[in-house]
């Protein structure tokens, strides 16, 4: 029964508080109950009059249920003609990057055939493998992590905690982070169509503990609630069906565009966002770094670059200035260079790639094109009659004679053990300048006859 203050408050019209009191029940047209006027809610109609409405709350709820569970049942279904812009893909693994087992003393039973672990890059000896496990390896000794479990609502995960080179402060310098397994795995082995809207990432099966490299998704928000709304009414969460999501254009993020899709560099590249400044230096080597792989003038001109490709991932230009401006230390007196981590390296990608000053990246310039036959480094001379072989190297515009030798071979060995050392003393001259991965790669660096 309704009380007078609340009978007041409703201020119902042509009814007299006694008679409101003595009526305070309705019945539902719906459900056809009987119930008190507190279980069905107000209205106000066009003639500005309130009155409570006929359906009670509980079967007004019913029916907003129901049309969601309908709204989302006519979502399942896609269009046929739907075109598949964002595939499923995996990155290639350098075979540099991957750890082998034998030399590490740890007798660790692997969790599949195919369990390998790959170096992070600008981590110290810091590996990672497709099922999500992490070794270190620490005074000499390597260790399998067991990470740190959390738990967040319902949901539980893993986290690791370890130490990764960052430009702080003017330097590059070492930190420890804590980042989740699930998303270590995603930037290590998959390809990622939008890294800057797929923030999420699906489990398959919706199982936490499941971090096999094959079974993460990374998704939009609205993607990530579609999958796990269809998953929990039908149990299905299949790789067919997460790829018909990501391509369906309900789901995408708000600014998505499908004209922003379409390559329109090279026949290849494609903005993937709006807000694209196409004067911005991340354009402009990305713009740069397509046409040295897919532009045949580019290659009458530069033939080294034939056959060089960009994964998948940098197509995407909103993708190449996520990882541009995330990595960027200097401006745009960066260059953009793809040989200095792994030799002969003919992908251009944000695993192979990094971003170092004009004059490191000239040490590593070889010049074949140029130099004839004689190896890099040597040239023939002719003195008081005879042919011998010059050593010497270029820094910073200045020639360094490195002497004479009878041999081509001699020579070279001159150049190889004077240019080894010289990047070797660049490196640890600008160690907290230049990224560690670079810093590593510098340290490690062979000269071979065959540069």
């Amino acid at each position: 029964m309704l009380d007078d203050k609340t009978v007041t408050e409703h201020n119902i019209e042509d009814k007299s508080v006694q008679e409101v009191t003595a009526e305070a029940t309705k019945v539902c047209c719906q459900c056809g109950k009987e119930l008190p006027l507190s279980r069905f809610r107000m209205e106000i109609r066009p003639n500005g009059k309130k009155a409570y409405r006929s359906k009670c709350k509980y079967c007004t709820w019913l029916d907003h249920r129901e049309k969601k569970l309908q709204k989302k049942t006519v979502t399942d279904t896609f269009d046929p003609n739907m075109v598949i812009l964002q595939k499923r893909q995996y990155k290639q693994i350098k075979p540099e990057r991957i750890l082998d087992l034998s030399q590490t003393g740890l007798d660790i039973e692997l969790l599949g055939e195919n369990e390998i672990f790959v170096k992070l890059l600008n981590c110290k000896d810091t590996w990672l493998s497709y099922y999500g496990r992490m070794i270190r390896k620490s005074k000499g000794k390597y260790n399998l992590l067991n990470g740190i479990t959390y738990k967040r609502s319902k949901d539980g995960g893993l986290v690791y905690s370890f130490s990764k080179n960052i430009f702080k402060d003017g330097k590059w310098q070492f930190q420890q982070v804590f980042i989740g397994a699930e998303r270590l795995i995603v930037d290590t082995f998959i390809e990622n169509p939008d890294c800057v809207n797929n923030t999420y990432i699906w489990h398959r099966g919706n199982d936490k503990s499941n971090l096999y490299y094959k079974d993460l998704y990374p998704l939009t928000r609205e993607q990530n609630a579609q999958v796990r709304d269809h998953y929990k009414r039908t149990g299905d969460d299949s790789e067919e069906y997460i790829v018909q999501v990501m391509n369906d254009i309900r789901y995408k993020n708000k600014e998505w565009s499908a004209k922003r899709y379409k390559p329109t560099v090279c026949g290849v590249g494609y903005w993937g966002c709006e807000d694209v400044d196409t004067d911005s230096t991340a354009y402009n080597k990305w713009h740069g770094m397509l046409h040295r792989c897919y532009s045949t003038k580019v290659h009458e001109k530069y033939p080294e670059y034939i056959g060089c490709i960009v994964s998948e991932e940098w197509k995407n230009f909103s993708n190449f200035r996520y990882w541009y401006e995330k990595n960027n230390y200097g401006g745009s007196n960066l260059n953009l260079d793809k040989d200095i981590l792994y030799k002969g390296n003919k992908i251009y990608s944000p695993d192979t790639c990094c971003l170092v000053p004009g004059f490191i990246n000239t040490l590593f310039t070889n010049r074949k094109a140029n130099r004839g036959e004689l190896p890099l480094g040597v040239y023939k001379e002719e003195k008081n009659g005879k042919t011998c072989y010059r050593a010497g190297m270029e820094v910073n515009g200045q020639s360094i004679k490195l002497g004479t030798f009878k041999t081509p071979e001699e020579a070279f060995q001159k150049y190889k053990e004077y240019k080894e050392q010289y990047i070797k003393d660049t490196a640890k001259r600008y160690k907290d300048k230049i990224p560690y991965s670079v810093y590593e790669a510098m340290m490690n660096w062979k000269v071979e006859i065959t540069d």
